[in-house]
């Protein structure tokens, strides 16, 4: 399997080796605690020091092993359940852990090997309580942002930071924080509602879709379950979107 930050490689019948993992991550998922996959054993690279305060990768983890998460291979009465699974496992996270995940799309979330759906890949996460500025300042991130998933906000601020760089000769993986705002709480739950739309029209999203201030009505209407197609709209207002 492949991971946005690293290599996933299947261990044992119960474990995964991670490669390529910050120190930052592995703070993350350890804070995230049941409602990830554990890391149980860090592999670290020859003269690195568990406690060294750069970004720098340490060479893997052991963690605990996760079934990928299909949405297609749900059945459609039990859609619902899953919805509010998801919902549950994304406010635990905020509320009861203090964490940003940063990333949510589809492949964030797999099946524990207790049945439960757990949150996973926490390379673009921060801690709630974190100054923005030092989730901005990291390096390497460019590559791990997807950005059909980013508000239309941070799209924007995003755009401008890079073709600002790119005016001066700078390459977008030399940008700080891939030139990208530091995710917030409403970034998530933004990212859960594109990746809500995909799950129920069995598309996915392409860039320039949601990320944008202007959302084509028809790609709404695909949602057919009326609901969710209402609080998709209302987080997509939310972040300044209109509908044509």
């Amino acid at each position: 399997m492949i991971g946005t930050s690293g290599l996933l490689y299947r261990f044992s019948e119960s474990l995964v080796y991670k490669t390529n993992v910050s120190s930052r991550e592995i703070a993350l998922m350890e804070a995230a605690g049941s409602l990830t996959l554990r890391p149980l054993t860090r592999v670290l690279k020859k003269g690195r020091s568990p406690d060294s305060p750069s970004r720098g990768r340490i060479k893997a983890v052991i963690m605990e092993f996760g079934k990928k998460f299909r949405p297609r291979n749900i059945p459609a009465e039990k859609m619902r359940d899953i919805v509010v699974d998801m919902f549950l496992l994304l406010q635990n996270i905020h509320s009861d852990c203090g964490i940003v995940h940063g990333s949510i799309r589809p492949s964030a979330f797999l099946w524990g090997r207790d049945g439960r759906l757990k949150l996973a890949d926490f390379s673009l996460g921060r801690f709630i309580q974190e100054d923005p500025a030092v989730w901005e300042a990291q390096e390497d991130l460019e590559g791990l942002v997807e950005e059909k998933y980013l508000t239309p906000e941070r799209m924007r601020k995003r755009e401008e930071t890079l073709a600002a760089a790119q005016a001066k000769g700078i390459q977008p993986r030399d940008v700080p924080g891939a030139g990208t705002p530091a995710p917030t709480v409403f970034d998530d739950y933004f990212a859960l509602a594109v990746t809500l739309w995909g799950m129920f029209t069995g598309k996915k999203p392409v860039n320039h879709q949601f990320n944008t201030r202007n959302v084509r009505k028809s790609d709404l209407l695909e949602v057919k379950d009326k609901l969710v197609r209402e609080w998709i709209w209302k987080v997509l207002k939310m972040a300044g979107c209109q509908s044509w």
